[in-house]
């Protein structure tokens, strides 16, 4: 009977190792349609070239060699705050203020709206990746949260075939087999691994992204009491609404607000789990746009929060996402997935 019983378990256990192994090379290495990387690359370039135009006026006083904090300030800040400083380059510790700072300033709008319109994409994405990182590395003391989400979407974007559609190369070069500079460049409109490897980085960082945003609010005592919402409208240099109505609204007021705060946590920790499951994917996706629009209006954090909503589409099917854009959804054939054979 035992003999028996140890069949059965060895028989299960290689069926689940097997139907494992196939949904984990399907997720990770089945050919996808690079359409919706395509769009994101819009959006992601259009939103870095903004946030390099926002940075204009503090160019100097931040950025220069000479500005407020020099080089080796910001390393000696870096170490002892605990952070290492010895991978932080970039080219801007070594610029002055002068007009060579606001050149290189434009350049990197520039390259950021060549990826936008997708001009030599693979190429200026890298180059709009170094000047994204370079910011971030010459001053990290007074990065936010929009850069580390753009630096990633910026790499990911720059792996994948992001020029496909919707992008000058395309028109230039074109983006058929035949011609290798416009398949360098921008990429094959055909299914492909490295459309697929790209989508699947940017849903496992965004999923992440969101645990880490979730459980750091948790060490926040004003979310636990539910007064976050509250303070964040309370701080009169970056919100767009003026709520103090809601307060003099009494316990009705102060309950709208509390349960705004509770909703934005439990949401944040809810989406790195359920976003996997086709059930609740929509409507995470429809709630991450309500709720990312009122914190636009509470904290007055536009361009992160439209980067925020931009990443759902990565989670979007791109059948559907043809349908919404009103692409010709007969232009894809996704080619049919074939398990490696068992070794």
């Amino acid at each position: 009977m035992s003999k028996f019983a140890t069949s059965d378990s060895a028989e299960l256990a290689e069926e689940f190792a097997e139907e494992f192994g196939q949904r984990w090379n399907r997720f990770w290495f089945a050919p996808a349609d690079p359409l919706p990387c395509s769009v994101l690359r819009i959006i992601v370039g259009a939103l870095a070239a903004c946030h390099f135009a926002v940075m204009g006026p503090s160019l100097n006083t931040w950025f220069a060699r000479d500005g407020a904090l020099s080089p080796d300030a910001a390393a000696k800040i870096l170490e002892l705050s605990g952070g290492g400083a010895g991978f932080h380059l970039s080219y801007l510790n070594y610029i002055p203020a002068c007009t060579g700072l606001y050149i290189v300033h434009a350049l990197a709008i520039i390259f950021a709206l060549a990826f936008a319109t997708g001009l030599f994409t693979r190429v200026s994405g890298v180059l709009t990746l170094v000047a994204m990182l370079s910011y971030v590395h010459r001053v990290p003391q007074i990065a936010g949260h929009i850069e580390p989400v753009l630096s990633y979407l910026l790499a990911y974007l720059s792996l994948a075939p992001a020029g496909a559609y919707f992008s000058l190369d395309q028109r230039l070069f074109g983006t058929s087999k035949k011609s290798s500079l416009g398949t360098f460049l921008a990429g094959s409109t055909q299914p492909s691994l490295l459309a697929n490897l790209s989508l699947r980085l940017i849903q496992v960082h965004v999923a992440m992204f969101y645990a880490m945003m979730g459980l750091t609010k948790l060490y926040g005592d004003a979310w636990w009491q539910g007064s976050a919402v509250w303070v964040l409208l309370a701080q009169t240099e970056s919100h767009t609404l003026d709520a103090s109505g809601l307060r003099r609204a009494g316990e009705m007021g102060e309950y709208a607000l509390n349960f705004l705060a509770h909703t934005i946590v439990y949401f944040e920790l809810a989406f790195p789990v359920l976003i996997w499951t086709r059930l609740a994917r929509p409507a995470l996706l429809a709630l991450s746009i309500v709720v990312w629009l009122t914190l636009i209006v509470v904290t007055g954090h536009l361009l992160f929060g439209l980067l925020m909503l931009a990443t759902g589409l990565a989670f979007v099917p791109a059948q559907k996402l043809r349908s919404l854009i009103g692409a010709n959804a007969n232009e894809y054939r996704p080619a049919p997935y074939e398990p490696a054979p068992a070794v």
